[in-house]
């Protein structure tokens, strides 16, 4: 993980800050998303050493007010951060600084090269994201929270939905925080025979971690429109529909009655038992016990 590090600022003792915040809450490091990293961190008063980013980083302020003063690409700029408030950092953007009050925040990196590719695949040219400070956003908000919750549950939803979440953030701050306007059209949905070689490809194989990249190539399409035209479909998105699909299959496997719970799971793609449950609770009110025993 990453490391922070903290100084002494304005006569804060911050010797034992040092041993204790040294490495973010919550990171996604683990989870094998290739796409995007995602970090929770709470800090106290802190310095911010001299960094250039390699990376489209998005900051995320929540809960209390902080002060701080930055060098934000060449200038010297003084801001209070409150909740909400969301800071943008394109790749090669010098920032430096001082946090003078106790903080928390999300962090989301974005991989330079994913959010080019999906530049390409929106027929966008000459990309340029603009360096936002303070702004709001409530797509990106909702965004960086669904991660959070994600990070929080212990990223048991699969490569999926972090490629959609970090596929649907780099469409919105390409299309909201970019100089490019040029944009495809497209509308209608996908064509009958790739929308059934999809459903079929996702039918059989829900036992796998389904990824958004295999699914767009059954279709040979680019990441971001098939997105969109699977859910002008479906109305749902990829990773609702193989949801869905799975708690569907677990209803019909729980009525044959042949396989444990657990084993049901497993064979629908969820390795976790807890959050196979849950999932099911939250689609039909009821745990997978409780339905197989009301049948």
């Amino acid at each position: 993980m990453r490391e922070c590090k903290i100084s002494n600022i304005e006569g804060i003792n911050t010797q034992r800050q040092e041993e204790k915040f040294m490495a973010p809450i919550l990171s996604s490091t683990g989870a094998a998303w290739n796409s995007i990293v995602v970090e929770y961190w709470q800090l106290q008063a802190h310095e911010i050493p001299p960094q250039t980013t390699s990376d489209y980083i998005i900051n995320l302020h929540f809960q209390r007010p902080a002060r701080v003063e930055l060098m934000w690409d060449g200038q010297l700029l003084s801001k209070r951060f409150t909740y909400g408030e969301i800071t943008i950092m394109p790749p090669g953007l010098l920032c430096s600084g001082v946090c003078y009050d106790a903080c928390d925040f999300l962090v989301l990196r974005l991989k330079q090269a994913f959010v080019t590719r999906i530049a390409q695949e929106l027929n966008l040219k000459d990309i340029e994201i603009v360096p936002s400070l303070g702004v709001v956003s409530p797509q990106i908000q909702h965004i960086g929270l669904a991660l959070k919750a994600e990070l929080e549950f212990g990223c048991k939803s699969g490569h999926l939905y972090g490629e959609s979440l970090a596929t649907a953030l780099s469409s919105y701050l390409l299309h909201q925080y970019s100089t490019s306007i040029t944009v495809e059209d497209f509308s209608g949905g996908l064509p009958k025979y790739k929308l059934s070689n999809v459903l079929t490809y996702i039918s059989d194989n829900l036992e796998r971690d389904l990824t958004l990249t295999e699914l767009k190539n059954v279709v040979q399409m680019s990441t971001y429109h098939f997105s969109r035209l699977f859910k002008q479909s479906t109305g749902l998105t990829p990773h609702q529909y193989v949801i869905n699909c799975r708690i569907e299959r677990a209803k019909v496997l729980l009525a044959q009655k042949q396989l444990s719970i657990a084993d049901i799971g497993e064979c629908i793609g969820f390795r976790n038992p807890s959050h196979f449950t849950a999932l099911f609770r939250k689609h039909t009110t009821m745990t997978p016990k409780v339905y197989r025993e009301n049948l």
